[in-house]
């Protein structure tokens, strides 16, 4: 169909939500599928991957390469650190022994991404919650645990950097939480990614920012099959998506989530495809054609990973495992805690985290 007129699909979407047709818009007929939304991206402030404080007072060394491994105190991360790809330094650069995030040892060749909260507004805050949205004073640290806990009825979120594209990662793994009690059956909580640079515009450089095509929620509750209270492995608009049995979101849960890309293709998607799902009604070309990868997400017992090597191919066959085929931006993957709530209004104290996040490259 080609691309929509920019200026009428911004002033017709914006600032609604990714995703438009929750329960309270199936009064407008849109019944109960994910329609993804995307509003202009604009340039917004930078944020720093870690703030230097009076430990690391005074300039910062040169740097001939900005590799995490080339840096000593940074050489258990992965990608780029110093600097950073948005021109941002970490803080073990400065370091000659930084503290390790371990990562789980059953993982063979993983490595720990550094998960450096930032608040990406224009890609995520803003598209998803509009102007309300709230990012500074809604998470904390504690080793390699994010947590993010609403501290009131607006929206909240972190994002994640990273360097890395989705062809180059075989395997992600993380534990990944919902503190029980916490957050109530409407809350729409999620720990996802998709592909994006900091700035620029949706609609007009399809190939570089979010479109439904591209985004994998390792795990989305509320939308979902499972519907209310429930916990699901999602997809914006492909695959095949998953409820998680015996999980609620007022009951909690605390699970291992892995996901790998199957090389191989048993699931036969397409080698690449030329066109983005926005809406769910409108397609913008991407000019060229991208490469579609083979992604599947399993859950388990936390503390380990689900899989690891050939042994993911017997989870592939499982009816508790998702999957989809995603199409592989030009850009890094931007990883994502969210509480979109319902109707933009959440649970105040509403608690939800990852740990040891960790990722196998090729």
């Amino acid at each position: 169909q080609g691309a929509p007129n920019t200026s009428q699909f911004r002033a017709a979407m914006a600032p609604q939500r990714r995703f438009i047709a929750r329960p309270a818009l199936r009064l407008l007929g849109l019944g109960s599928t994910c329609l993804a939304v995307v509003t202009r991206a604009a340039a917004a402030p930078r944020r720093f991957l870690a703030q230097t404080n009076a430990s690391f007072a005074g300039e910062l060394r040169n740097f001939s390469d900005p590799a995490c491994s080339a840096n000593p105190g940074c050489s258990t991360l992965v990608g780029d650190c110093c600097p950073a790809p948005d021109g941002m330094f970490l803080a073990c650069c400065n370091a000659s022994n930084a503290p390790v995030v371990p990562a789980p040892p059953e993982a063979p060749g993983a490595v720990a991404l550094p998960m450096e909260p930032s608040c990406d507004h224009t890609n995520v805050g803003f598209p998803n919650c509009g102007e309300s949205v709230r990012c500074e004073g809604e998470y904390s640290m504690s080793g390699s645990t994010r947590t993010l806990t609403a501290t009131s009825d607006n929206c909240a979120y972190v994002t994640f950097k990273t360097s890395l594209t989705l062809d180059q990662v075989i395997q992600m793994d993380a534990d990944a939480f919902i503190t029980p009690g916490t957050c109530s059956e409407y809350d729409n909580l999620a720990f996802w990614f998709f592909q994006t640079v900091e700035v620029g515009d949706a609609l007009e450089e399809p190939t570089t920012h979010w479109d439904a095509f591209s985004e994998v929620d390792l795990f989305e509750s509320y939308i979902g099959p499972g519907g209310v209270n429930s916990v699901n492995t999602n997809f914006a608009a492909t695959g095949v998506h998953v409820a998680w049995t015996n999980f609620t979101i007022v009951g909690g849960m605390r699970q291992h989530v892995t996901m790998w890309q199957d090389t191989e293709n048993e699931a036969g998607c397409p080698a690449t495809r030329t066109a983005a799902m926005l809406n769910g009604l409108t397609t913008v070309q991407y000019g060229k054609e991208l490469p579609v990868v083979s992604i599947y997400v399993a859950h388990c017992e936390p503390g380990a990973p689900c899989c690891t090597g050939a042994d993911c191919k017997a989870l592939q066959s499982n009816p508790s495992t998702g999957r989809g085929c995603i199409t592989v931006k030009d850009a890094p993957l931007l990883l994502s805690l969210s509480n979109w709530g319902a109707g933009h209004h959440v649970t105040a104290g509403c608690e939800i985290g990852i740990s040891d996040v960790t990722v196998m490259t090729k």
